[in-house]
């Protein structure tokens, strides 16, 4: 049975190249889309530890300048009182503050240690499981043995899958990124 074009309803219509492109197109920026919205998190992560890190240097700086300045003058008396020597007062004092600087650059360092500036795990895990998907679209459905690595969450592998445990196609990212 053949029916002209023209007979066919819109909801009938094949797709045309244009419908079809422009589907691709709008599966594609979903995906960046989710993308982009992956590695914002990952970076705000790494924003939060730095301030962390600023702040406990800022602290640091500060107590470390109190202790030249403030103890130099006001426990250096009192001190120099106990110990009953004024140079044995003054080093006392800078003993203590000392001491909490060391305390604010410890803190400041733990943090700064949990950065990592370059890594982003579920940003990369995302982006190689789209690069074996298109592999596996251009080798029109042949397996990939590759790995794409360790999953940022349970640190197992995560093979490019579909929901029904075949190889996941190009097609199927985008649409599963645009949802």
């Amino acid at each position: 049975m053949n029916v002209d074009p023209e007979e066919l309803s819109d909801e009938e219509a094949p797709e045309g190249w244009r419908e079809r492109l422009a589907g691709v197109a709008e599966a594609a920026f979903a995906l960046v889309k989710t993308r982009l919205a992956i590695l914002g998190e990952e970076v705000a992560e790494k924003r939060a530890h730095l301030l962390r890190g600023i702040v406990g240097m800022v602290v640091a700086a500060g107590l470390g300048a109190g202790a030249l300045l403030l103890f130099a003058a006001l426990l250096a008396a009192v001190l120099a009182r106990l110990f009953g020597n004024v140079a044995l007062g003054i080093l006392g004092a800078l003993v203590l503050y000392a001491a909490g600087a060391a305390v604010g650059i410890a803190l400041g360092v733990r943090a700064l240690a949990r950065l990592r500036p370059l890594d982003f795990p579920a940003a990369r895990l995302e982006l190689s499981r789209d690069w074996n998907a298109l592999r596996a679209s251009w080798s029109q459905g042949e397996a990939i043995a590759e790995d794409p690595g360790p999953n940022p969450v349970d640190d197992g592998p995560v093979p490019p899958r579909g929901r029904d445990g075949s190889l996941e196609n190009l097609e199927e990212r985008y649409r599963a990124g645009a949802e």
